[in-house]
């Protein structure tokens, strides 16, 4: 045998074919674009959703922020309107129909032009305050509602909703009437020049012992004049307390002294007091109202001409200035002891005829007493005093307190609230 002997190419084993018989590369790329195109589209579906519902939560929040400036303007613009009704004091502030309790306004509950509504009531200083009704259409907010003493610094609640009665807002203000004078009178009756009255003149004190005070000579205070004091058996009262009633004659009484009368002046009067004398005009108006008269009459509840007296008859919680001679004609009444006034007259006062005024009245001039006048509270004159008729005076330091009260009406700075 030559050479080696070699197998058939037949049986040979196919290397090449069993060397890639694996899966191929790129038959698995398939499975892998699969997997990752999944998860895009979960992580693109969760962003939709996502996105979605932040749109949604924005429309709620955008129509949600609507709704409460909606009721906020519209509570506002009811605390507009009261402040308004509040310092219309001309005719009569919150009690327009002087019946001594806060009025309703009418119509109270209103709706604006962009459909959103408001109610607003005046309360009591301190009162309990509800909450806003659901809707406009329940009622008003419920509280105190003010009387006589609190008509010059009430609380006022206001209510508002939007348009679709969804949103709600309540706001809370106090309102108040500036000081209207800066020191009250100690005393009933206060005269820069001489007193000199020929019909009567009573001037009562019950809560100290002085009565009359003047510049000038105190010559008479008529056949039948008079002054009481407390009597001293009894003690010293409140200020809220009504002074009671002064006897017709003078004598003693369980509640009263006469220490002065046509034959005797008493230690209760104090005449030619050069403190008091001395003082112009100006000086004596700045010491009671602590500015000048210009500056006064700028602020005055009501400025009118002494001819339209009669226009103020019966007005409260106002201060007064009346330019020129004023003449009272017969049964004027100007306050009540709750609700008082602060008159000034710049110019000459005469007349009576049954007048009476609650407060402080202060006469820039001269006085002529025709008639009866009875002053509760004090008076103060820059002049004389002197006529034939009746002038009584009674010292009433609540119906002061009150009056001193009675000046520029408006909102209590820092009062303002949006929450009960």
């Amino acid at each position: 045998m030559t050479g080696s002997s070699s197998l058939p190419e037949a049986s040979m084993p196919n290397l090449r074919a069993h060397k890639f018989a694996g899966h191929s590369p790129r038959r698995q790329s398939g499975a892998a674009t699969l997997f990752i195109t999944v998860i895009v589209l979960f992580l693109t579906t969760v962003l939709v959703v996502t996105v979605s519902k932040s749109a949604i939560m924005e429309q709620i929040m955008s129509a949600n922020e609507i709704r409460q400036r909606q009721a906020f303007e519209a509570a506002q613009a009811g605390m507009d309107r009261a402040l308004a009704y509040f310092k219309d004091v001309a005719a009569g502030g919150i009690d327009q129909d002087l019946d001594n309790v806060a009025d309703d306004l009418t119509p109270n509950a209103v709706t604006l032009g962009n459909g959103s509504k408001y109610r607003v009531v005046y309360c009591n200083p301190g009162s309990a305050l509800g909450q806003c009704p659901n809707d406009p259409t329940s009622g008003n907010p419920t509280c105190d509602t003010p009387t006589a003493v609190n008509l010059k610094n009430p609380v006022v609640f206001a209510c508002g909703w939007s348009d679709d009665n969804v949103g709600r807002v309540a706001i809370i203000q106090s309102f108040a009437m500036a000081e209207s004078i800066a020191k009250t009178p100690s005393n009933p009756l206060t005269a820069k020049g001489a007193i000199n009255v020929q019909g009567s003149a009573t001037v009562t004190n019950y809560y100290s012992n002085l009565t009359i005070w003047t510049g000038g000579q105190l010559s008479s205070v008529g056949n039948s004049g008079k002054t009481f004091i407390r009597n001293p058996d009894v003690a010293p009262p409140d200020t809220t307390t009504a002074p009671p009633g002064e006897p017709a004659n003078c004598g003693t009484t369980a509640d009263y002294v006469c220490p002065t009368d046509k034959n005797h002046t008493g230690p209760d009067v104090i005449d030619i007091d050069p403190t008091l004398g001395n003082l112009t005009n100006a000086q004596m108006f700045l010491n009671f109202f602590g500015q000048t008269f210009a500056e006064y009459q700028s602020t005055a509840s009501q400025v009118i001409d002494a001819g339209d007296i009669g226009s103020v008859n019966g007005v409260m919680d106002q201060s007064i200035i009346v330019n020129g001679d004023t003449s009272f004609t017969g049964g004027m009444t100007f306050g009540s002891r709750d609700r008082p006034v602060v008159m000034v007259i710049n110019g000459n006062l005469t007349g009576g005829a049954n007048v009476t005024v609650y407060g402080v009245l202060y006469v820039m001039g001269n006085v002529d007493v025709a008639g009866n006048m009875l002053v509760q509270g004090a008076a103060v004159v820059q002049g004389t005093i002197s006529g034939t008729g009746s002038l009584d005076v009674m010292y009433d330091p609540f119906a002061l307190d009150n009056a001193s009260k009675v000046g520029v009406p408006g909102p209590l700075s820092g009062s303002w609230r949006d929450w009960l």
